[in-house]
């Protein structure tokens, strides 16, 4: 079964990057020295085993991948998000990659800086819209990319994904 896709259909008119709390700062991801923090928020985030092998082949050397935002706190990294082109798939948009947050640091408006900070990066590379894959139960997640202008595309790659989109939309808003 294919992921869920979001769309965001302009990046015109972005807000500015919100503020980060108090003791946590944005960056760039800067080398070797950020893969274990990296790595250990990326575990967290998927619930999935990482290492720099991994963080290497679905992320740092990855082909398209423009930029890796990271947030850092107390010396370690607890929030990333990348800016990646898919041009074979998506011409013209940019996509948004692996963005995850470590659990101890949820709902603390994290995940929201990160996606301003990655959709400003498109605007500036020239893109006109956004685009990104999720998964079902990633409501956190999909609440998230609803606020930040993305939304719902039903029809993927020839399936049909308008009953996944409404168990979803159930679960976020009730009845």
């Amino acid at each position: 079964m294919a992921q869920l896709l979001m769309r965001r259909p302009h990046l015109r008119d972005l807000p500015a990057v919100r503020p980060l709390p108090e003791g946590y700062f944005l960056r760039e991801y800067a080398g070797p020295a950020d893969l274990r923090t990296l790595n250990a928020t990326l575990q967290e985030a998927f619930s999935e085993p990482w290492d720099e092998s991994r963080a290497r082949r679905e992320l740092i050397d990855v082909p398209g991948v423009k930029a890796i935002y990271l947030i850092e706190s107390g010396g370690a990294i607890v929030g990333t998000a990348s800016s990646k082109i898919v041009p074979d798939l998506y011409r013209g948009a940019g996509y948004v990659h692996w963005v995850g947050v470590a659990n101890a640091h949820l709902r603390r408006g994290l995940a929201a800086v990160l996606l301003d900070r990655v959709l400003r990066d498109f605007a500036e590379r020239g893109h006109r819209d956004a685009v990104l894959e999720t998964d079902d139960f990633r409501a956190p997640a999909i609440s998230a990319y609803l606020r930040s202008g993305f939304l719902p595309v039903y029809d993927v790659r020839g399936e049909d994904h308008r009953e996944r989109w409404s168990a979803i939309f159930q679960g976020l808003f009730g009845r």
